[in-house]
């Protein structure tokens, strides 16, 4: 398959190739550096962009002094230098200058310095929500930011697809290969033990292929240009940069969910210096990663008949019928058919077309973006058909923004985001087509008959391959629309500094699906005895075409917020802020009743001379999912910065441009969730005593069915209820460290967190149930999450050869700290103490050898065990093997993900690689599916099918080497003995990709000018997945579930235009 996706990109690749050897030599920029030589001392000049836009902050130096200067809000700056002197010339964004003054400069005249912009940005200013942006300077929280560059190389629906191994801290995790349908939704769960309430895994959500979690607790809140929204499938080039933000002060506007941290996707700005026009198209292909290789009908048959012998029962097939597998003479009794190969394509196709303008003036600005993304399956589809039976998926979106300076002191911004998205699959159902692809034998009926009908028989009647081409279709829809305004008042006139805004948005979603499905009969080929020709006997019902139509959900949300500002400069060191807020929202999610968050929320800040940091917050949350009387809670945050580089004794040394040491510490709230709105009242179900049906009754019958006593009406309580629920807290520290080396070139952030939950809603483990009802969830369990996340970036360049290499690196651990435990009669059965999400089961001590071995052993009762089952260990020496011999098996080992991201620039052509990866990850393979881990499964008169790797099974002959156990059709003791897990199915998820490679070439200036209108155009192939080293090598260390849609590498080829 990889060959056949080589030669559909060769053309791109050799094209490339072909315009960097005609354009290789032509010159990328055209700069100046030239500056005022106001004589033997004083030298002033003009730092901008490679646009003419002033650049601000810029720190210039002499070399050898420790003279320094800092541009101002119009690239203004003014610094003690002679001729001769060397200036130095530094930004975090910008790639580092040299200038040498000469005394040929003309004097008294005003000249510009141009700096150029490092690939990996590091802008002077972080967006935070409902329109706002804070300078990093004075910043005190834990984030990290990516820009577009970095995101737009990936070819993904999902903007998660393009964050995987870029930021420290959020460990992202394909989990399934394809975004999963409305129709046949699914639920990305953890093993949090008192799990934190997540609105992102329910309602307005539209992730369903990526487990995304912030620090190991939980996923973040999604913020869309400052307000939440869970949109993940967002045109990538219309995003300008998404940023994690980790600590308690950073979230503490969220209130009642400041628990969870932040993901903040920033959409691009309008702008105001002159139209513009971008055009990007990107047309790619894709195949599955890994596939599991089935094992040809007579190998199949052959050990079929092993494992029914190992059972003590008779094999199914005689030496002539695999015979007849093997040979292929007669495929209509004997087929041998890989379902793999006839059901799936090697690859499909995928592509994004994104047009979007910008330009305005002083008074207003604007951006549109209009943009396509559409993909296809690899599911095979007949030509005959009129309607598409493929996988597919179509999103069109458009997003438009205005900023309006409507008075001098009055400021309006609007965004308005458009969505259409719309899905197809077959009409019998992925899920179920992708399962019966991996587990139904090749060997057990034809494609298609001799008279051309689909195959089957009693056992089978549904054909897999009618199944996938002539079952109708099931289309998916959804349609959304998102808008927000930003209402910013200038009140300097009422006291100077002071400012009001007010914002608001509006979220709508609805999902409907339209089901067009039949299913058609199959028929077996009976031969007659004399061999004269054969009879086909039909099984299965005739389906005729459904016409349903079905609305999935409806989502509404309201959000509103008033904004209080004051910022005033006390004199030259002196700086203080504050802002005092209000908002409330209202999320209507199908027929559930309505939530009502509200915050009101106060902030204060002061600054002294950039060098000396302090941040208080303060948030007064309410929900009514509470009971009276609950439903207000108080949280709060405070932080200290430090910049040492700022500090009298430290400006000697020139090679430290910044060391600045900051620490957060706050108490964050958690909100249950939108289910079980009323969880703090009693609830009751009512039951018919004498009666069977226990159905409800309405109208007329309740009135005789209540007023009868003879029918036994009955109310049941469901469980008890807890009017005491209230809110999920925690303690969260973050102790940090940004530094700044080297004049820039060299960037290290780190952070140090440990958050302690606390309040955690769980169901009590050790109490009796003297009353007879179930305990109610109660706020009382306890777990701390403590890590360390790392960030180191080299920028540099060597006269046009700009080059660069960053990589991030992140541990967490977490410990169960109070879960109410019930008494346990051994130590290491224990959970208290040990991590979340930590595995139990029996431990696996190898395979029995001899029968005298098992003899001698202890078992579980009620199994027949025979030599080649696991042997597990009696951890407790009673003899027997049981549930008392459950230990700790996994997931007790600090989790650590990093990536690894790297490049160059040269005069246009430009390469960029990241890899990606994890340690410490654990694989259960039975996750995967029993049939793939043990080879056989009976489902009543039917077998699942076998691969390459149960050939290692044990036998007798190869007990020495074997990797699997004995074969059986009844393997649950090898796997699951009594529902417990066990280490001998425990393997390591271990592993690096290389995430994305892509090539580009830009055309030079002077190219653009001459030939094509001054047009700028860039040309590239990116690649996705491309290689991947795993400890174990059965199935992809993300994906392992084959049945849900295996993982894919892409390549994909691609042009920007800029007008």
């Amino acid at each position: 398959m990889y060959n056949s996706i080589y030669k559909k990109v060769s053309r791109s690749c050799f094209l490339l190739m072909v315009v960097l050897l005609f354009c290789g030599y032509e010159a990328a920029y055209a700069q100046e550096d030239v500056a005022t030589n106001t004589g033997t001392s004083g030298f002033s000049g003009v730092v901008v962009d490679l646009y003419g836009k002033p650049v601000s902050g810029v720190e210039v130096s002499v070399k050898s002094t420790v003279g320094k200067a800092t541009s101002d809000e119009t690239g203004t700056f003014t610094i003690d230098a002679g001729t001769g002197a060397t200036l130095i010339l530094t930004h975090p964004a910008y790639l580092v200058k040299e200038i040498k003054i000469s005394k040929d400069m003309p004097k008294g005249k005003v000249l510009k310095i141009v700096m150029e912009e490092k690939k990996l940005k590091n802008p002077e200013n972080l967006d935070i929500p409902y329109g706002k942006t804070v300078s990093k300077q004075s910043y005190l929280g834990a984030a990290s930011t990516i820009y577009t560059d970095e995101i737009t190389p990936t070819l993904s629906a999902n903007i998660l697809g393009a964050l995987a191994g870029r930021l420290p801290g959020l460990y992202v995790s394909q989990t399934r290969g394809y975004r999963n349908t409305f129709t046949d939704p699914s639920v990305i769960t953890n093993n949090f033990i008192g799990a934190l309430a997540d609105d992102s895994k329910v309602g307005y959500n539209d992730n369903t292929q990526y487990s995304f979690i912030m620090r190991g607790a939980n996923s973040p809140i999604v913020i869309v240009d400052g307000f939440q929204s869970e949109l993940f499938n967002l045109d990538m080039e219309s995003v300008e940069s998404v940023s994690i933000q980790k600590d308690a002060l950073s979230s503490m506007f969220l209130g009642g969910r400041s628990s969870r941290g932040v993901l903040y996707v920033t959409t691009k700005k309008s702008v105001g210096d002159g139209f513009k026009i971008s055009f990007t198209g990107r047309y790619g292909v894709q195949e599955p990663i890994k596939t599991l290789k089935p094992l040809p009908s007579y190998q199949w048959a052959y050990l079929l008949n092993e494992a029914l012998v190992n059972d003590g029962k008779k094999g199914l097939y005689l030496a002539s019928d695999i015979e007849s597998f093997r040979n292929g003479s007669n495929p209509t009794a004997y087929p041998n058919v890989n379902w793999n190969d006839q059901i799936l394509k090697s690859s499909s196709n995928i592509q994004s077309y994104n047009l979007n303008a910008t330009g305005g003036n002083k008074t207003a600005q604007y951006f549109v973006s209009l943009g396509y993304f559409g993909e296809d399956g690899l599911l095979r589809e007949d030509s005959k058909n009129s309607y598409n039976t493929n996988l597919s998926y179509e999103r069109y979106m458009v997003t438009s923004k205005i900023n309006v300076n409507v008075l001098n002191n009055l400021k309006m911004s609007a965004t308005i985001i458009g969505r259409i998205e719309e899905g197809n699959q077959p009409g019998a159902g992925l899920s179920s087509i992708m399962n019966d692809v991996y587990s139904l034998p090749g060997g057990v009926y034809p494609i298609y008959n001799p008279n051309g009908s689909y195959g089957g028989n009693n056992n089978y009647q549904n054909n897999l391959m009618a199944k996938t081409i002539s079952s109708g279709y099931i289309k998916d829809m959804m349609r959304d629309g998102y808008g927000n305004i930003v209402i910013d008042h200038d009140m300097s006139w009422l006291a100077e500094g002071l400012s009001a805004t007010a914002v608001g948005n509006v979220s709508s979603q609805s999902r409907s699906a339209l089901f067009r499905n039949k299913q058609e009969p199959v028929y077996q080929y009976i031969p007659y005895s004399d061999g004269s020709g054969g009879d086909y006997e039909r099984f299965g019902s005739i389906v005729t075409q459904k016409n349903d139509f079905v609305g999935v959900s409806n989502f509404q949300h309201f959000f509103g917020q008033v904004t209080l500002n004051y910022k005033k400069k006390l004199n030259t060191v002196h700086s203080i802020e504050g802002n005092v807020s209000a908002d409330i929202k209202q999320v209507l999610d199908n027929y559930q009743l309505p939530e009502v968050p509200a915050n009101i929320n106060g902030e204060f800040k002061y600054n002294y001379g950039d060098k000396y940091f302090a941040q208080a917050a303060i948030s007064q949350s309410y929900l009514n999912r509470y009971a009276p009387g609950k439903r207000w809670g108080t949280f709060y945050a405070f932080g200290l910065g430090w910049d040492i580089s700022k500090e009298t004794f430290m400006q000697s040394v020139d090679w430290v441009n910044k060391l600045k040491l900051r620490g957060v510490f706050g108490e964050t709230g958690n909100s249950i969730s939108r289910s079980n709105y009323y969880t703090w009242r009693q609830q009751y179900d009512t039951d018919i005593n004498a009666v069977a049906s226990t159905s409800y009754p309405q109208g007329s019958s309740y009135t005789s069915w209540y007023s009868d006593p003879a029918l036994g009406l009955i109310e049941t309580n469901n469980s008890l209820a807890n009017p005491n629920l209230t809110w999920e807290r925690a303690y969260k520290l973050n102790l940090g460290l940004d530094a700044s080396l080297f004049n820039n070139k060299l960037q290290i952030t780190g952070d140090f967190y440990s958050d302690k939950y606390f309040d955690l809603l769980m169901t009590r483990g050790k109490s009796i149930e003297l009353i007879g009802l179930n305990y109610p969830s109660e706020n009382i369990g306890k777990v701390r999450y403590q890590g360390v996340d790392l960030s180191v970036t080299y920028q540099n360049n060597i006269s046009d050869f700009n080059y660069y290499v960053t990589g991030n690196w992140s541990i967490t651990q977490s410990k169960i700290l109070f879960m109410d435990e019930q008494n346990v009669p051994y130590d290491y059965m224990r959970r208290t103490g040990n991590p979340v999400g930590t595995r139990y089961g029996l431990i696996s001590e190898g395979f029995f050898q001899t029968r005298e071995e098992v003899a001698n052993s202890p078992v579980i009762s009620g199994y027949k065990i025979v030599p080649g089952d696991l042997k597990y260990k009696d951890m407790n020496g009673d003899g027997e093997i049981n549930e008392y011999d459950q230990t700790v098996i996994g997931g007790n080992k600090p989790l650590s993900f990093f990536g690894l991201n790297l490049g160059f620039e040269y005069k246009g052509f430009e390469l960029s690689a990241l890899f990606q990866g994890a340690y410490n990850r654990e694989i259960y393979f039975p996750d995967a599916g029993w049939e793939y881990a043990t080879g056989f499964i009976a489902w009543g008169n039917t077998y699942s099918q076998a691969y390459e790797h149960t050939l290692r099974r044990w036998t007798p002959e190869t007990a020495e080497t074997a990797l699997f156990p004995r074969l059986s059709t009844s393997p649950n003791y090898n796997v699951a003995p009594s529902g417990m897990s066990n280490s001998f199915w425990l393997k390591s998820g271990n592993y690096i990709r290389l995430k994305n490679l892509n090539v580009a070439y830009t055309f030079p200036d002077s190219f653009s000018r001459n030939y094509l209108g001054g047009v700028k155009v860039k040309i590239f192939v990116s690649g996705q997945n491309l290689w991947t080293k795993s400890a174990f090598g059965l199935v992809d260390p993300e994906v392992i579930d084959f049945r849900s849609y295996p993982a894919l590498r892409g390549f994909n080829t691609g042009i920007n235009i800029k007008f």
